[in-house]
């Protein structure tokens, strides 16, 4: 299937791709050179066995000046425990291992190495209420942690009778909510008090500018711009009336609920039973990028692996900072390269930006990360962006993730229709991973999102306990496919996107949908010639439709071998205009047969999800 996927790539002006044809690195290549990383080291060690460096900074030098010597095949031993980072860890080029001897991350046998981005919280007093309060002066965070445990920033309903105030027509217009004043009390920071709206498959975010009272004894709730401005009106489901709001001490009224008073440097939480602030272990997690593995087209970082590490306690800003103007799957719409479309308003070729993931991968070939865990993250857990080539994702365990699990390509220009082939996002594999939990924050997340990608194969993954879609491949609602979609836009263009030749096969994917609607166990959008949907175990849905989803301009894509049941619909297309649904092919599936059925198809059921004797 590579060469024919590459030859395909071929045809549509993509260039003969790095990855066409390749085989994969040969297993069991020896190790030359090995660097011991342990928390109980020093940085003054020189790394042996039995004198480790503290720090994975150090850790990483000593592998650098191994391989600028020459050596291939270096291994970094990490100890148990935990390793704090202080700024982001960067792996760039002079990291690359060879294709048969790459540069291994790896934890001791036995051990469970966490590279985490926290800082732990310590100083408790007790306040009224049963309130405790620590400093933390000059940190910035979106998430907190009691003893592993997430807590829930302090939030509370909107009011009820509340209007709308305001016409949305600048950019920087005076627009919010007018509410009856007894409603809301009086807020100690109102300006860092931020609304969520809830519609059909969207989660947005607006933050309030500030409170003032109406002569006729309302509060008015002037909300900060551009973000208001465009979660009102962006194209697809907008902004009405909030649906709650977050981020006030006087809403800290639940166990399990804090709040961050940035202006006087300390933290609000209320216990959850049990939880005894004398002896707990609080961490804010303050970084929001904990690895970057980062090339540049001419030098890409080449076979690096992470195998059996945790990746944890990440945060990010970004809608503390402007809102969270969300359009679909954490994607969300900029003020800029905008124009209006029957009244609303659309980023051009719809290039949203999307959430930014804690540990980023990009202009890479052949990066690989095995057995391991992301957990505890404010942003999504990983990204395979511009230039990932070759990656494998395999037997990871993602979980307790504000975003999403795992993102794959992009959805802007680069994405679409890139200037370099070396910018395609193809060849990537996401194999034998548990997803669960994810979406705790933004609600519209995805388990697997892939954007503009060729060659993708997500495989033997379960994912379950989801507010949204379970996997989503494509994006533009065809509009960036060759000739354009069903949408006017400014222009088109005349070649394909990179979208093409994906498989998704076997996985197993229940009790998604939990809290939004519109998505499915799979979705689907644009064009996607030698895509196969095949071998899924989709079941027990929520949210409609639920199963299988092949939404606006999907085409080119065959749906064979699937087990669907538990859903609204099982099989549910909304890709008719331009006749996009007769380009696909839906043969030889299961669809409403529960298991108690005589008809219900069991190998497919038991052959899905994790392999875990691999």
């Amino acid at each position: 299937m590579r060469r024919l996927c590459c030859t395909a790539l071929l045809l549509v002006g993509f260039g003969a791709l790095e990855c066409a044809g390749a085989e994969a690195p040969t297993p069991g290549a020896q190790s030359v050179a090995e660097v011991y990383v342990d928390p109980l080291g020093a940085d003054s060690n020189p790394g042996t066995a039995s004198a480790p460096v503290k720090t994975l900074p150090q850790a990483q030098y000593l592998a650098r000046v191994l391989i600028s010597q020459g050596k291939t095949g270096v291994t970094v031993i990490l100890g148990d425990g935990t390793y704090p980072l202080t700024e982001a860890l960067t792996f760039d080029y002079t990291d690359s291992g060879t294709r048969n001897n790459p540069t291994v991350y790896k934890a001791a046998e036995s051990a469970s190495p966490i590279i985490s981005g926290g800082v732990a919280v310590t100083g408790w007093t007790q306040e009224k209420a049963g309130r405790w309060t620590a400093p933390v002066k000059g940190l910035r965070f979106r998430q907190f942690y009691v003893n592993g445990a997430r807590a829930k920033r302090a939030r509370g309903p909107f009011p009820e009778g509340a209007e709308r105030f305001g016409e949305l027509k600048a950019i920087d217009a005076d627009a919010g909510f007018l509410v009856p004043e007894k409603s809301l009390p009086p807020l100690h920071n109102p300006a860092d008090l931020e609304l969520g709206f809830y519609n059909s498959w969207s989660h947005m975010i607006a933050r309030v500018r500030d409170i003032t009272l109406e002569p006729d004894g309302r509060k008015r709730i002037t909300m900060q711009q551009p973000g208001c401005f465009l979660v009102c009106r962006k194209e697809g489901v907008k902004a009405e009336l909030p649906a709650y709001m977050e981020n006030a001490l006087e809403l800290l009224d639940e166990p399990g609920e804090w709040y961050h008073d940035v202006e006087e440097g300390c933290i609000y939480y209320l216990p959850r039973n049990g939880e005894d602030m004398a002896t707990a272990t609080c961490v804010a997690p303050v970084l929001e990028t904990l690895v970057s593995v980062r090339g540049t087209l001419n030098e890409p970082v080449r076979d690096l692996r992470f195998e059996g590490i945790t990746f944890a306690d990440a945060t990010w800003m970004g809608p503390s900072d402007r809102g969270h103007a969300d359009v679909q799957a954490n994607c969300v719409i900029e003020p800029t390269n905008l124009f209006e479309r029957d009244g609303s308003l659309v980023n051009l070729h719809n290039e949203y930006v999307m959430s930014p993931a804690n540990v980023q991968v990009g202009y890479t070939r052949r990066i690989f990360f095995s057995k391991c865990t992301f957990t505890r993250l404010g942003g999504a857990g990983l990204d395979l962006g511009l230039g990932a080539q070759e990656c494998e994702v395999k037997a990871c365990t993602f979980t307790d993730i504000s975003g999403s699990g795992i993102q794959i390509g992009c959805v802007s220009r680069d994405g679409h229709h890139p200037a370099d082939e070396g910018m395609v996002v193809c060849w990537n594999m996401v194999a034998n991973c548990r997803i669960h939990g994810v979406g705790v924050e933004y609600e519209d997340s995805i388990g697997i999102f892939a954007g503009y990608a060729s060659c993708t194969l997500i495989e033997r993954n379960e994912i379950y306990n989801l507010p949204y879609s379970g996997i989503s491949v494509g994006w533009g609602w065809g509009e960036e496919d060759s000739g354009g979609g069903n949408y006017p836009i400014p222009f088109v263009y005349e070649k394909p996107t990179p979208s093409r030749d994906n498989r998704i096969a076997n996985n197993h994917i229940y009790h998604v949908m939990l809290k939004r609607q519109d998505g499915g166990g799979i979705y689907t959008l644009g064009n996607q010639p030698g895509t196969v949907i095949e071998g899924n175990y989709i079941h027990d849905n929520e949210g409609w439709p639920g199963g299988i989803y092949l939404d606006e301009g999907s085409g080119f894509i065959e749906i064979r071998r699937n087990a669907v049941h538990g859903a609204h619909t099982p099989m549910n297309y909304n890709n008719r205009a331009q006749d996009r649904i007769n380009t696909c092919n839906e043969h030889d599936n299961w669809f409403g047969i529960a298991p108690e059925d005589p008809a219900f198809p069991k190998e497919v059921a038991a052959n899905a999800g994790p392999q875990d004797k691999e």
